[in-house]
């Protein structure tokens, strides 16, 4: 009897640990037709936010007597993220992916936006923010609807009305800003917090102040990807000799990805280039030249060539054709041409462009040019 009470509590322990690493997701529809077809919503999906800013599906499910139902395993340690259910018409529903169980009430199939998700920490939390943007638009329409009632919808539309209508809706989305920090503020060890200050809140302020939001944030969300891709937008904002680089991630030639912070530690000169431009391959010699002359001088100095390409076999023909495949000369694509998020966050509006990197991770020199790489590298 005993060892059958031991198994018995054992397998409970068991069951405990794995409860705690599942998300179930059980949802409810009660209207389940799109909005613009009036077709029935027949099969839904879990899409997960990659890198590159697409929705992936990851998981799929059937509609069956108005409800379906996801189960999500989670390997420990697993970040807190939002996912999107989507099989809609008109838009997604936002839903963290947690350990515990999710409910989702959705009234009308037609208006996603419109669902109501409870259950876990994290998404308890996204509805109390939210609640704070509600009750901002509905304070905003109050004063404008006594405005109207005093001066009439034809004073409204004249241009004192537009202007003291803008002033009444700068003044609130002020006090709904104001609202908002304080309650991410009070909430700084959530992925809820970077993820609404990047989405909603930092790009209205400048530098200062969303350096000063970032700093806010607990050391416990160092590693979450939330809060890297937010340090990367402050990064972004005011790129400068000096001043610290976004942390692009690198799809690797080899098929691996790596974050250009791993290079710490070394001189990095990061090369933005297409196998395409004529002038970048105009400078590979160039390139070259540094190269020799770096390595030789310096063991902790690499560069790193991002291809703008979209066509992979161009990309790589481009680097055994031009001498690139060196030791210690990395390569890297995400093969999305100017779409590139590396791109974007490193301001790259033309090409080639190159940014030396010193071990700290902060900007040596944009833009070098020819002779200029050795001479720049030369003075560190």
């Amino acid at each position: 009897m005993y060892r059958i009470f031991i198994f018995i509590a054992g397998m409970l322990c068991l069951s405990g640990i794995k409860a705690q690493n599942v998300c179930v997701i059980d949802a409810r529809i009660l209207k389940d037709t799109l909005r613009f077809t009036s077709q029935r919503i027949e099969k839904v999906y879990l899409t997960q936010v990659d890198e590159y800013d697409r929705l992936v599906p990851v998981d799929s499910a059937l509609l069956q007597n108005g409800r379906f139902r996801f189960e999500r395993m989670l390997p420990e340690g697993a970040p807190r993220l939002m996912y999107f259910i989507t099989g809609f018409d008109n838009g997604q529903i936002p839903v963290f992916v947690e350990p515990g169980n999710v409910n989702i009430l959705l009234r009308d199939g037609a208006y996603p936006g419109g669902a109501r998700v409870t259950g876990t920490e994290t998404n308890e939390l996204y509805n109390a923010y939210k609640a704070i943007s509600e009750k901002c638009t509905q304070a905003q329409n109050d004063s404008l609807r006594i405005l109207s009632q005093r001066y009439g919808e034809k004073w409204m539309d004249e241009e004192e009305g537009m202007m003291e209508r803008m002033r009444i809706g700068a003044a609130e989305l002020i006090e709904c800003n104001a609202e908002r920090i304080r309650f991410l503020i009070a909430h700084n060890d959530s992925p809820l917090a970077p993820l609404m200050m990047e989405r909603e809140i930092a790009y209205m302020l400048d530098k200062r102040y969303a350096e000063w939001l970032l700093k806010s944030l607990s050391p416990v969300l160092k590693d979450h990807p939330y809060y890297r891709s937010f340090g990367n937008m402050v990064r972004a904002q005011d790129l400068k000799v000096g001043g610290e680089l976004p942390d692009i991630t690198i799809p690797l030639i080899e098929g691996t990805k790596v974050n250009l912070n791993n290079y710490r530690g070394k001189y990095v000169l990061l090369d933005f280039w297409a196998s395409w431009c004529a002038p970048c391959l105009k400078e590979i010699p160039n390139l070259i030249q540094i190269y020799d002359e770096a390595k030789a001088k310096n063991a902790d100095f690499l560069i790193v060539s991002f291809s703008l390409d979209n066509k992979e076999k161009a990309w790589k023909d481009a680097i055994v054709a031009k001498g690139m495949d060196k030791p210690g000369w990395i390569h890297g694509s995400d093969l999305l041409g100017w779409g590139s998020p590396a791109a974007r966050l490193m301001g790259v509006s033309a090409i080639p462009q190159t940014i030396l990197i010193d071990p700290e991770g902060k900007a040596v020199s944009f833009s070098l040019r020819e002779k200029r790489w050795c001479d720049v590298f030369v003075r560190y």
